[in-house]
């Protein structure tokens, strides 16, 4: 039987399969509609690629027992709001790019990580301070729920 990671990869990669498969099959007069985001699908799907270094940082932090970033929910928002103005018009190609090759990354580091690392915890400033284990994190918003949050925003465009 697979360990927890690997069902969790398998979990992570099953949602990014359905994104990319609405990102190919989005029609080019519908790539630069808004999404319920305020951000252009173009945006909205670079955003979940670009948000897997970040993601893998606080995983891997409650996986380690290490201190997690200490991010305010102002600072990414920030951060996502100039972003997705930088890359508004980006290329249905290079957002496919990023989404599999940082799926690819992110689905590996999960697929890795033991039961005993996904039951290890960190305290989350984004969730005033709440205990917050690995496999929490990977599930919730933070790659699993946020993949599928922005897919059903861009499919709700298509």
């Amino acid at each position: 039987m697979a360990n927890r990671g690997a069902a969790l990869a398998d979990q992570f990669e099953k949602a990014l399969s359905e994104l990319t498969q609405t990102v190919e099959s989005m029609p080019d007069d519908k790539w630069q509609a808004t999404c319920g985001e305020g951000w252009t699908v173009a945006a909205t799907a670079q955003h979940v690629a670009a948000q897997f270094p970040l993601e893998k940082t606080y995983i891997s932090a409650a996986a380690e027992g290490t201190p997690p970033p200490q991010h305010s929910w102002d600072d990414i928002n920030g951060t996502n709001e100039s972003r997705a103005k930088d890359v508004s018009a980006i290329s249905k190609a290079d957002v496919l790019t990023q989404l599999r090759e940082g799926g690819k990354t992110m689905a590996s580091y999960v697929r890795g990580l033991s039961d005993e690392q996904l039951d290890r915890t960190a305290p989350l400033a984004l969730a005033n301070g709440a205990e917050v284990s690995a496999e929490q994190l990977i599930q919730g918003g933070v790659l699993i729920d946020h993949v599928n949050g922005h897919l059903k925003s861009i499919q709700a465009v298509g």
